[in-house]
């Protein structure tokens, strides 16, 4: 019982880090396209729209960029430093970035099927195109109907860090194909089971 909450927290963890990232530092990972982007005159659009129109896609590809660095194999070395943590740095049976997606992605179709425009009225039906835009279109497609207060928590607190992690786990779980980490017999502290 103790390794299923240990792992849920590992989960829920992975989820707030990435949140915050998103939220708070989201420049980290936009910056450096702008700036190329910039440099080599693919775009003319200031830093603040640039982040706007291209921030999931690039959220994205810079955590499946993060999931195929083996992070797991850092247990090792932490127990060749302090033995003693050994019980701390147990591998799971199942790594939580494979996972971690999971309440976050739950989150985010709560709040994108809640969703309601200001101006929608009660006999107009579901209006999936513009939820659609609202939580994955560029700032171009925002229209006043879509862009309210609430736009940028949807996008940087749901939509990105769903993304993040399930791009994330997507590389975690290629690397581990490729490098055959699932079908070891031996599932020792030297393989990215400890993810």
């Amino acid at each position: 019982m103790f390794r299923v909450v240990t792992w849920c927290a590992k989960c829920l963890f992975l989820y707030v880090l990435v949140a915050i990232l998103a939220s708070k530092l989201a420049w980290i990972f936009v910056l450096p396209a702008w700036a190329t982007a910039t440099k080599l005159h693919w775009t003319t659009q200031t830093r603040f729209v640039f982040l706007l129109n291209y921030f999931l896609p690039i959220f994205a590809a810079s955590g499946f960029i993060l999931g195929l660095i083996p992070f797991g194999r850092l247990s090792k070395a932490v127990l060749e430093l302090a033995p003693g943590a050994a019980p701390f740095v147990e591998p799971d049976s199942v790594p939580a970035i494979l996972w971690a997606w999971v309440p976050v992605t739950f989150a985010f179709l709560v709040r994108f099927f809640t969703w309601q425009s200001r101006n929608s009225s009660v006999l107009g039906g579901n209006n999936t195109a513009g939820r659609l835009a609202r939580f994955f279109g560029n700032f171009n497609a925002q229209t006043p109907i879509l862009l309210d207060s609430k736009w940028a928590q949807d996008r940087f607190l749901f939509t990105g860090p769903m993304l993040f992690l399930m791009a994330c786990a997507l590389a975690v779980h290629i690397r581990r194909s490729i490098t055959g980490s699932f079908n070891r017999p031996d599932r020792s502290l030297t393989d990215d089971s400890a993810e």
